[in-house]
């Protein structure tokens, strides 16, 4: 796939899929029919070892665990290749929030910030509260058969237990400062201490518009759980050389392959 360093390509007028299920999922009160129980909104600690290559890499996932079967069997599963848009604009993203003190982690699969306060995003009227971010590198989705540098994923969960990941793709400029707590502090956390991040500008994380991509998919990582709404925006934000490279020296390749999209709609909401 070709990697992608500049700004998105214009997009095809076409809608990804024929229902509208998606249409009702992000409308309504976020329920979809006939998904897995309500999974974990971190990556998470599953007690079968996995990994992105080899023996237990993406192919395999489905066979280590009973738990895991979605990996394999799942019909809703993300990432995706997003390879058009409708024009409709079903639920709009609103964010909430604010500068605050950050923490880091690192789980053996990326590397995770926390905020100390409070945050959250508001999609078509419901209510998400900010649990985690994390990258992978490089992108997981894909935009037309274009893989970018990085995907961060800021991971959401509403008081129901329903799960919504904003998906933001990075691509090689100038150094951003406002992602520079997180890219500073991701080579100590490899360490798998807790890292301060400092003073955090969340709402400098993200770019400028928040035209998105929207549809249900699944974790990207085991168990794959489905049921998620996912919010790929349209628009990357510029990270230095030095910094991808710094995300890179943790963690490179963790990302999974594109998935099926298996009759689903992809949505575009232009705000």
């Amino acid at each position: 796939m070709e990697m992608r360093s500049a700004t998105i390509m214009t997009r095809k007028s076409l809608l990804v899929g024929s229902g509208l299920g998606l249409l009702a999922l992000i409308t309504g009160c976020g329920k979809s029919a006939a998904v897995a129980p309500v999974p974990s909104p971190s990556t998470p600690a599953a007690p079968h070892a996995w990994s992105y290559d080899g023996a237990e890499g993406p192919g395999q996932w489905g066979a280590l665990g009973s738990d895991f079967g979605s990996c394999s069997s799942g019909t809703a599963q993300s990432p995706i290749d997003v390879g058009g848009a409708s024009g409709l604009t079903p639920a709009p993203l609103t964010l909430a929030y604010s500068a605050s003190e950050g923490e880091l982690t690192d789980n053996g699969h990326t590397t995770e910030l926390r905020a100390l306060t409070a945050q959250g995003i508001t999609v078509g009227g419901k209510q998400y509260a900010f649990k985690q971010m994390h990258f992978h590198a490089p992108s997981e989705h894909t935009l037309e058969g274009v893989q970018y540098e990085t995907e961060f994923h800021f991971v959401h969960q509403a008081d129901d237990g329903g799960l919504a990941v904003v998906g933001i793709l990075a691509t090689v400029g100038a150094t951003n400062a406002a992602w520079a707590p997180f890219t500073d502090g991701v080579p100590a956390a490899a360490d798998g201490q807790k890292v301060a991040a400092g003073v955090v500008d969340f709402p400098a994380l993200f770019p400028a518009s928040l035209d998105h991509f929207a549809y249900d998919g699944s974790l990207t990582t085991p168990p794959c759980s489905e049921g998620v709404r996912w919010l790929l925006l349209e628009t990357p934000v510029e990270l230095g050389a030095g910094q991808l490279a710094a995300l890179r020296a943790a963690h490179a390749g963790n990302n999974r392959p594109v998935q099926q999209l298996n009759g689903r709609d992809v949505v575009v909401v232009d705000q």
